[in-house]
């Protein structure tokens, strides 16, 4: 029989023994526990894990590996990562970040992802400022004129035919031969300082700095600043791309990682 917990005493059930022991595999890491180590840190008898693990295994959140057979954690919790860490989620799992960047720049921020060759707005942050940028949800601007592609292209693998597909996109008739050479210099630029600048190339008077963050499990995304260019000095600017990287550093997801300054 199973004892109802109160306030003030744990749950102690099978799903209770069950997420302790799964914790238990998870502190191990990549190598794992046998059953009677599982048994020892937990504190619970080798036949009660012996089943827990069973019924663990049976949802895939375990899995026995290697030559010593050892217990670690199985396929069901990186799909549940990947599925949490989808577009839809991301704006939940990036508020805390993008409330505090407003609160400290009193500008505009807004969350990004690829989408083919245009970053989606996915969440956004306004100011209090009664003079501030306009700008909406779900609005698709092309990578090559926005901070949020700059930066999401800076963290990928250098790759000069993909950029050089994504200007003939953004410039299919040539009209302006010089947006290539502010694109790649922006783009190498972002390498080097760990963040990425447009100044009224999107949308005149407007400047924004962006970076991006990268997981091996979820979609990579960018998170930017946006305010009028006369506020947006080069001085400004350069100030909020470091507190972008220090605020990300200490607030974003801890799957996400941030993509590195070359220098």
């Amino acid at each position: 029989m199973e004892t109802e917990a109160t306030p003030e005493t744990p749950p102690v059930t099978s799903l209770d023994r069950a997420l302790v022991v799964l914790e238990t595999v998870a502190a191990a890491g990549p190598e794992g526990l046998a059953l009677g180590e599982i048994a020892a840190r937990t504190g619970i008898n080798k036949g009660s894990v012996h089943r827990l693990l069973r019924g663990l295994a049976h949802r895939e959140y375990v899995a026995r590996d290697g030559d010593d057979r050892n217990y670690v954690l199985g396929e069901a919790l990186r799909r549940l990562v990947r599925t949490f860490g989808a577009g839809d989620n991301l704006p939940l799992l990036f508020r805390p970040l993008l409330l505090e960047l407003s609160r400290r720049t009193e500008e505009l921020v807004h969350l990004g992802v690829l989408d083919g060759r245009r970053v989606v707005y996915l969440d956004k942050i306004e100011p209090e400022r009664s003079v501030r940028v306009w700008s909406r949800v779900g609005r698709r601007t092309h990578i090559a004129t926005t901070a949020l592609g700059r930066a999401l292209i800076a963290a990928a693998p250098p790759n000069d035919a993909l950029m050089t597909s994504y200007l003939r996109e953004a410039e299919p008739d040539h009209a302006h031969p010089a947006l290539g050479d502010r694109f790649r210099d922006a783009v190498a630029a972002a390498r080097r300082r760990g963040w990425a600048v447009e100044n009224q190339e999107n949308e005149a008077g407007i400047a924004c700095v962006g970076i991006a963050l990268t997981s091996t499990t979820s979609q990579d995304v960018a998170i930017s600043v946006t305010g009028p260019a006369e506020r947006m000095t080069t001085d400004r600017l350069a100030e909020i791309g470091a507190l972008l990287r220090e605020l990300a550093a200490e607030l974003a997801p801890e799957e996400y990682t941030l993509a590195p300054a070359t220098g």
